[in-house]
């Protein structure tokens, strides 16, 4: 398993030290237009789509800041007997808008991590990358500083995928209570927690990487809430612990 965490070119509200860098160039290149007609923004929910694509590969994400908006791009490749082209169609994916912290938790079927992937700085926001021994993703994690409007475009020849965000600043942030499985271990183990069936009505986690730091947790507008949800766990054997923090504060221990 490889985990990453990317630097980033601007200052954020929120705040971390650069743990791992992925791949740092920056560039003064624009993202690409978008081919197709817009999908309409969304306030929350997820968008699918593509299909099965042997050999695909991820070799590259790019932002471009645009007025009223910042886009995302994910390029892709094929790789058929040792060449690399440009990708034909879309791969398996899903990208879902999460909140507490603000997020865009992204995976594939299918899809490994190019090497050699080149991840712009500038515009960048956090991100971190989960792999396997085969080099596939398996989870890929976009930390925005607020609340925000999102859609995803599919770009053709060759295949991109292109998500817009648009940050809703007169949106209130608010304060949250994260309860916090302790003694995680490592990031399977954490995938593997997730899914277990004997977790406590009303504790639906999150896995959420940062650099080698994993966390699993829920988050909770009530202190009370959290305080409860953390009695439930200790009766049923799994250590918790509640940490506060504003909405848009990445997690810590």
């Amino acid at each position: 398993m490889i985990t990453r965490l990317t630097r980033w070119g601007v200052s954020l509200a929120f705040g971390l030290g650069c743990i791992l860098a992925v791949s740092a160039v920056a560039t003064t290149h624009s993202s690409a237009e978008p081919q197709k007609a817009p999908a309409q923004y969304k306030s929350s929910g997820h968008f699918s789509g593509g299909s099965e694509l042997p050999g695909c590969v991820l070799t590259g994400i790019r932002f471009g800041k645009h007025s009223g908006f910042l886009r995302i791009v994910l390029d892709f490749s094929v790789v058929t007997g040792g060449t690399r082209t440009g990708a034909p169609k879309h791969p398996p994916y899903r990208v879902e808008y999460r909140t507490f912290p603000y997020r865009f938790c992204i995976t594939f079927e299918g899809v490994e991590y190019a090497e050699d992937a080149r991840v712009d700085t500038l515009y960048a926001v956090p991100l971190s990358i989960v792999t396997n021994a085969e080099n596939d993703i398996q989870l890929m994690e976009m930390f925005i500083t607020g609340p925000a409007l999102f859609k995803v475009i599919e770009v053709d020849d060759p295949a991109k995928l292109a998500l817009d965000v648009k940050y809703l600043p007169s949106e209130t942030i608010p304060i949250v209570y994260a309860v916090q499985l302790q003694d995680v271990g490592d990031v399977q183990t954490a995938f593997a927690l997730v899914a277990r069936e004997d977790l406590p009505e009303g504790f639906d986690p999150d896995v959420i990487v940062i650099g080698n730091a994993v966390f699993v947790e829920d988050t909770y507008l009530t202190l009370e809430e959290a305080v409860a949800v953390v009695s439930r766990l200790d009766d049923a054997g799994y250590p918790a612990m509640v940490t506060e923090r504003l909405g848009n504060e990445l997690p810590r221990y």
